[in-house]
């Protein structure tokens, strides 16, 4: 199966958006650090350097909660400076973020963390090109 790591952003993220409206936090927590993680991988996966038969090579197959740190950063910068800039400047928001979360309770997730991840989503979409969430996050 192809992968197409923008389609996958954007529909996470309006997927997460729409739980999140629906009270449904956990698994719209989940669906904005997949939007966070397919957004990056979007940049990524547009420099060969980081692919691997044609895919993104497997040592970029993380969760958004580890892959934030391991980008490297000049290897995008000049074509996704605005990708640069969030990665950068803020610290790292999905560090409590995990997919273990899904077979936690429905309160696993508080308010102040979801409200974190939606915005942190929607800023790495917007910073590699991938509109229609501005209005979500």
């Amino acid at each position: 199966m192809p992968e197409d790591y923008a389609v996958a952003a954007t529909r996470h993220f309006r997927d997460g958006a729409l739980l999140e409206g629906s009270r449904r936090v956990a698994n719209a927590d989940q669906l904005f650090g997949f939007a966070a993680e397919c957004a990056i991988k979007s940049a990524l996966v547009e420099f060969p350097g980081f692919l691997a038969g044609g895919t993104l090579a497997p040592a970029y197959h993380k969760h958004i909660d580890q892959l934030w740190a391991f980008v490297p950063l000049q290897g995008i910068q000049r074509r996704y400076r605005g990708l640069v800039v969030v990665l950068k400047g803020l610290p790292q928001p999905f560090a409590d973020w995990s997919t273990d979360q899904r077979y936690g309770p429905d309160s696993v997730v508080t308010d102040e963390a979801i409200g974190r991840h939606r915005q942190a989503a929607a800023r790495i979409l917007g910073s590699v090109g991938l509109r229609g969430t501005r209005g979500e996050g």
